[in-house]
């Protein structure tokens, strides 16, 4: 059982606004908060620790890359670490051989993480970017996938929740087919890890982005790229930087690439990030990802079923569980997105955001420490602002 007037004192933000805003960046716990201070606090005091204390700072490195493997049930040579979803998936993109004709499938509902880079590969390299509809049961939404699969097809990208609309896709049986008809698969997994238990080989994608904030808690930011050990040898590295090396002579100019994911990341990146992602993770472990779901759930579902209500309210996100996660999208007659948000902060201090891709309507973000009678409020302000048409 989730102690939330115990943990909601670690989210001190929670006393300006009511947060519905954590699927774009999260608010930090005050442990975490913490270890990441004192490990900056740590650099000022000590120095460069991998340089004044290389036997404290490498082992502790190698520990925390450990722990963001056990969290996800991986090795640590199965994650490379990137700052973020679009490095991970530019890595994989450029890693690939295309040539004009080539067709690439991604998301109907993809945020620039994954679109931009899809359309600016179509522009230099002459690929054929399809996007997938969204359908609202799991075989539809396979048999979709199936339907704009073909001999050209070499790699199929998806976010696991999509951004805007917060559909949940079902990750498993579309790798599996994606596979089985001699393609690739990449799954952005921003709004989906650390919602729930999950086990990235399970998943049966050959490369996934992971963040380490919005449902991980940790600051902003760090990410990683897990690259499933079959699938490595199906990329080229095309940034060989340091930090990718097996070994490197350099006397005979001679060297090695890592033999995992570690081969496509080049630093340098802020290690004390990623030592908080790793604090942010036993942070959740303590809680219990299945008690967070199960929170997330009640949570999605009360402010589903109270919008439902609203007259003029037309609601964006399934309302199944199986095919959503911790978004909720609406929209309501006669009101932009911009301007409800807007509305939502001056009146009631809701934190919300617009729509993205040209739609009219509002996203909001429902994370565990939520109370119900914030999410009664959201509701609520909705249908007063609906009133006033």
């Amino acid at each position: 059982m989730i102690d939330l007037q115990r943990l909601r004192r670690d989210f001190p933000p929670l006393n300006n606004f009511v947060w519905f805003q954590n699927g774009g960046v999260s608010i930090t716990p005050a442990p975490v908060a913490e270890a990441h201070a004192g490990l900056m606090r740590e650099l000022f005091e000590r120095g460069p620790m991998h340089i004044a204390f290389p036997k404290e700072e490498y082992p502790r490195r190698q520990q925390t890359m450990a722990r963001l493997g056990r969290f996800f049930s991986v090795a640590p040579s199965e994650l490379a670490l990137m700052r973020g979803v679009s490095e991970g998936y530019l890595t994989v993109l450029r890693g690939l051989d295309w040539q004009a004709g080539d067709r690439l499938l991604i998301g109907a509902d993809e945020e620039a993480a994954l679109l931009l880079p899809s359309l600016h590969l179509r522009d230099q390299c002459g690929v054929e970017v399809i996007k997938v509809p969204l359908v609202a049961d799991a075989e539809g939404q396979v048999a979709e996938v199936a339907k704009l699969l073909n001999s050209r097809t070499r790699l199929v990208a998806l976010s696991h929740v999509s951004t805007d609309l917060g559909w949940r896709l079902p990750a498993e049986p579309i790798c599996r087919l994606v596979r089985e008809r001699g393609a690739l698969s990449f799954l952005d997994l921003a709004h989906s890890a650390g919602l729930y238990p999950m086990k990235l080989a399970e998943l049966g994608c050959d490369f996934a982005g992971l963040l380490s904030y919005k449902w991980m808690y940790a600051p902003y930011a760090a990410g990683a790229l897990y690259v499933r050990p079959e699938s490595v040898e199906s990329l080229k590295v095309v940034y060989a930087g340091g930090r990718a090396e097996k070994w490197i002579d350099f006397q005979t100019d001679k060297y090695e690439l890592l033999d995992g994911a570690g081969r496509f990341q080049y630093g340098p990146w802020s290690w004390p990030l990623v030592h908080a992602w790793a604090a942010a993770l036993d942070y959740l472990d303590e809680i219990g990802l299945e008690e967070i779901w199960d929170r997330t759930v009640a949570l999605t579902s009360r402010l589903k079923n109270g919008l439902r209500s609203i007259p003029g309210l037309t609601l964006h996100t399934p309302e199944s569980p199986e095919m959503s996660a911790a978004l909720v999208s609406f929209g309501l007659e006669g009101w932009t997105g911009e301007r409800l948000c807007q509305e939502l902060r001056d009146r009631w201090k809701i934190v919300t955001r617009p729509l993205f891709h040209g739609r009219v309507g509002v996203r909001a973000s429902l994370s565990f420490f939520l109370l119900e009678e914030e999410v009664d409020l959201l509701v609520e302000a909705v249908r007063t602002l609906a009133r006033q048409g």
